[in-house]
């Protein structure tokens, strides 16, 4: 039983969600991709296939379309930023001609601009934009390892900004003062983005969870990679 226990996902309503916004196991094989959380459901743009485990991106133009909620903007409302968490688990099956995936964007275009966390040429990037269209990013090595799955995020605890790979924390950056999050309308896509050619992830995803409110500690971050297991948002 200990053996077959450790191979699953933990279920396990932990208090890392407590806060979380939307959550997409990506387990489905029909229909939408569905939010556990507030109905954020997403739609299919592409050719997207599905296994009951895993979504697979293989072209251009292959996306799960969510759309703008506030939820989705890192903001109070009162001109403060808010801690948040986004997390994915990915697997990469090959990598465009340009060596690009955008994995959880809110960007769209060059006029909205908000929030971008990326795969870009043997580095995991994260980019924040506030209201005067000037952004702030974080970035660390990082040279996936084709066809193995990655348990990648990015987290803020007040103004630390932090990227994790596999349950460790590889690179932290202190925002500037005074540098407050856009609230914008461009719509969270995963996948790929559309501003530009050559952005789509070829490979996987699955258990995509943003957070708003509260950020990740090494300690939720190495709890959720659960020996490379990852634990899953229970209801």
């Amino acid at each position: 039983m200990g053996i077959i226990a450790a191979s699953r996902l933990r279920e396990a309503v932990d208090p890392m969600f407590g806060n979380a916004v939307a959550y997409y196991r990506l387990d489905e094989t029909t229909g939408d991709a569905i939010d556990l959380v507030n109905g954020y459901n997403g739609t299919l743009n592409g050719s997207i296939s599905r296994n009951g485990e895993y979504y697979t991106f293989d072209a251009q133009n292959d996306y799960v379309y969510i759309g703008d909620k506030d939820d989705f903007s890192f903001t109070d409302g009162n001109g403060n930023n808010t801690d948040f968490v986004i997390k994915t688990e990915v697997v990469f099956d090959d990598f465009n001609s340009s060596d690009r995936a955008w994995l959880v964007s809110k960007r769209e275009s060059f006029a909205y601009d908000e929030w971008q966390f990326i795969y870009s040429s043997d580095n995991l990037k994260f980019l924040i934009w506030n209201s005067s269209n000037s952004y702030f990013s974080i970035k660390t090595d990082f040279t996936p390892t084709i066809g193995q799955k990655y348990i990648l995020g990015v987290t803020l605890n007040g103004t630390t900004l932090s990227l994790f790979i596999d349950g460790v924390i590889e690179q932290t950056e202190t925002l500037p003062a005074g540098f407050t999050f856009y609230n914008g309308t461009s719509v969270v896509k995963l996948g790929d983005e559309t501003f530009t050619a050559r952005l789509n992830l070829i490979g996987k995803l699955k258990e995509t969870v943003i957070v708003k409110g509260n950020g990740w500690t090494q300690q939720n971050i190495t709890d959720n990679y659960n020996n490379g297991n990852g634990i899953t948002y229970n209801l």
